[in-house]
């Protein structure tokens, strides 16, 4: 599943390929010094170079079998401050030059949007459908610099992941198995109840409430695993190998029994 870091990066990518961009920046727009921007003439500088792209995540919501991220854009360059340009040539008007310098950088960051408009709606279509649909909006504003340029907003739809196997590895539970049995052995482990779990994680069994006699209980789970304390409540509590011991290892899977019936009717705790 592509994700909102997903997003930003190829955003970035496509930014620093770009000849006209100078900087990329995510984060808090309107606090320059805590955004994330990086400028592609001096990697490392802390300084911000124009004209700057700076991506926003507006809103995400759920739609049927995905998810729709809502991103604007703001495409900017910098202007000249008006004290800057008062000392103009006889007959020039200072006022007059900035409001012309703002209307040629809106102008140039109207064609710096539509290329991303273009690039992604082309290039990425079969990673997450991309909506550019979407209206322009000029503006001049001061974001530690004065600057004017345009804000446009692009809606990435990506699919959900529908199974446990597109989350990433490190959250990826593995599928264990556990069970009672009125004798000590197991017939067979892929007939127990299914529950996931993590390696290095508790995880708790729970059993058939409605019991009236104790069982043997027993669980798979992967080969590495190791386990040190069963618990029942704070005052049932044990060492781990006091109660279960090694029945067999199938397919990479440990299975432990208890070494006599005990209790199946409280959830047991296994850490």
């Amino acid at each position: 599943m592509k994700s909102w870091n997903s997003i930003k990066r190829v955003l970035k990518e496509f930014s620093e390929g770009h000849p006209l961009v100078n900087s990329f920046g995510t984060g808090d727009i309107l606090n320059p010094d805590s955004a994330d921007i990086t400028n592609f003439l001096t990697p490392g500088v802390d300084r911000v170079y124009y004209p700057l792209v700076f991506a926003l995540m507006d809103r995400a919501s759920f739609v049927s079998n995905g998810i729709t991220i809502s991103s604007s854009l703001v495409f900017m360059d910098k202007i000249e401050e008006l004290q800057k340009v008062a000392d103009m040539p006889m007959g020039g008007d200072a006022t007059d030059f900035q409001q012309k310098q703002i209307d040629e950088v809106i102008s140039d960051m109207i064609q710096l949007s539509s290329d991303y408009m273009v690039k992604f709606q082309r290039t990425y279509g079969q990673d997450f459908a991309v909506d550019v649909n979407a209206g322009i909006e000029p503006f001049v504003d001061r974001f530690g610099d004065r600057v004017a340029g345009v804000r446009v907003t692009m809606n990435f739809t990506m699919p959900l992941a529908m199974s446990l196997c597109d989350l990433p590895s490190d959250l990826n539970p593995d599928t264990c198995y556990y069970g009672t049995s009125a004798t000590s052995s197991v017939a067979n482990y892929l007939d127990g109840t299914i529950i996931f779990v993590r390696a290095g994680r508790p995880f708790t069994i729970a059993f058939d409430p409605n019991a009236v006699t104790n069982n043997f209980i027993w669980f798979a789970v992967p080969e590495d695993y190791a386990f040190t304390v069963w618990q029942r409540s704070n005052i049932d509590v044990g060492n781990f190998t006091d109660l279960f011991e090694l029945y067999d290892t199938e397919d990479g899977y440990d299975i432990w029994i208890s070494q006599w019936p005990t209790d199946v009717v409280t959830p047991m705790t296994i850490r």
